[in-house]
């Protein structure tokens, strides 16, 4: 949806500039416009039921049964109702039971979980400065400083860009994500992206531009840098734009995921404004040099840190204390063992002789 709305705003952009260029609408209209759905989920937000869940952590019961059954379309006192009722109630006491005695000092630098925030920071920080949010916030802008002048060209190209990266993110969110690993989409494509902005570079310092009159027709380097823009949001749709979200929520358990999540979006939108704020300084002073930049951040940075962090895909939450340290192995075996016991015995217990006559 966030491809979406931004490949929306593209287009919006280029009605605004062809029709309203020289009117005061040429912001009022694109500002009105982003108020419409902001206004129609308000009102939605109004007939929302609460969520059962968040209810019964506040003690609210009832109130939790009342909404479960509603989302359910059965009655409060129905056995199917009841049951998951209990079965969130018991989720909330092991969540409960998991971060008591967790503080800030002990989540952050207890067994096994610094190097997870670390992963979490770092990962961000890199996607950030992959380049994506300097071309999709300052597309026309891009897209000029390849040669794509005037109103027309620039915004026209913006949207194709838009497009590209709505056909991207849904292809690999609906037929790609499971196929491999996250390590391996992470590197194929952080390579993929820096490959493509060094080669926009290399065409750049070898084609620069010249002052071409607004609106001219943009030369075949200009074409070409185009493309490569085009593939390269492909790339970035799939692996570093919607990964580092799912790596993040791979990696933490239950008892500090909220603490770990907070760090990611944190670590995400300060580097997004950072990012945004010094973008257009550097495209006037680096030029070509600036697609270099970021091919050198892409290939060096998050395709070297992709094959350093531990694979994901496949494995649990329990699992991933193992693989960070936060557990011995061995330990957790015989854990494992212990409570396979309890529960089988358990089980003996409350069969009646003839059944247990059957193994």
């Amino acid at each position: 949806m966030l491809a979406m709305g931004i490949m929306i705003s593209y287009f919006v952009n280029l009605g605004v500039g062809l029709h309203l260029e020289n009117s005061e609408m040429v912001w009022r209209v694109p500002f009105g416009l982003q108020l419409v759905p902001a206004g129609l989920m308000c009102m939605g937000l109004l007939t929302v039921k609460e969520s059962p869940r968040w209810l019964a952590s506040k003690g609210l019961v009832k109130e939790a049964i009342r909404d479960l059954a509603y989302f359910r379309n059965e009655s409060c006192d129905s056995l199917a109702v009841q049951h998951e009722m209990a079965e969130v109630e018991a989720a909330i006491q092991e969540e409960k039971e998991a971060r008591s005695g967790v503080g800030l000092r002990q989540a952050f630098f207890g067994k096994g979980n610094f190097v997870r925030f670390v992963i979490a920071f770092t990962i961000f920080v890199f996607q950030q400065w992959s380049g994506q949010n300097s071309v999709s916030h300052y597309a026309p802008q891009i897209f000029s400083s390849i040669g794509y002048t005037g109103t027309t060209a620039s915004l026209l190209a913006s949207g194709v860009y838009g497009i590209m990266k709505v056909v991207g993110t849904a292809t690999f969110a609906f037929f790609a994500v499971e196929r491999l690993g996250r390590k391996a989409w992470l590197f194929f494509s952080a390579i993929g992206m820096g490959i493509m902005f060094f080669i926009v570079g290399a065409i750049l310092k070898v084609h620069p531009l010249d002052d071409a009159a607004s609106g001219q027709q943009p030369s075949q380097a200009s074409q070409a840098m185009a493309a490569m823009l085009y593939i390269y949001v492909c790339f970035y749709s799939f692996g570093v734009g919607p990964l580092p979200w799912i790596y993040v929520s791979d990696i933490f358990p239950t008892r500090t995921r909220h603490y770990g999540l907070a760090v990611a979006a944190g670590t995400q939108w300060l580097f997004n404004f950072v990012v945004t704020k010094v973008t257009p300084t550097l495209i006037v002073d680096l030029g070509y040099k600036l697609f270099f930049m970021f091919a050198i951040i892409n290939i060096c940075g998050m395709a070297t840190f992709a094959t350093l962090i531990p694979e994901t895909k496949g494995r649990s939450l329990e699992e991933m204390d193992i693989i960070f340290g936060a557990v011995n192995h061995e330990v957790r075996e015989t854990f494992i063992e212990r409570q396979r016991r309890e529960l089988q015995q358990g089980v003996n217990n409350n069969m009646a002789p003839e059944e247990l006559s059957k193994f």
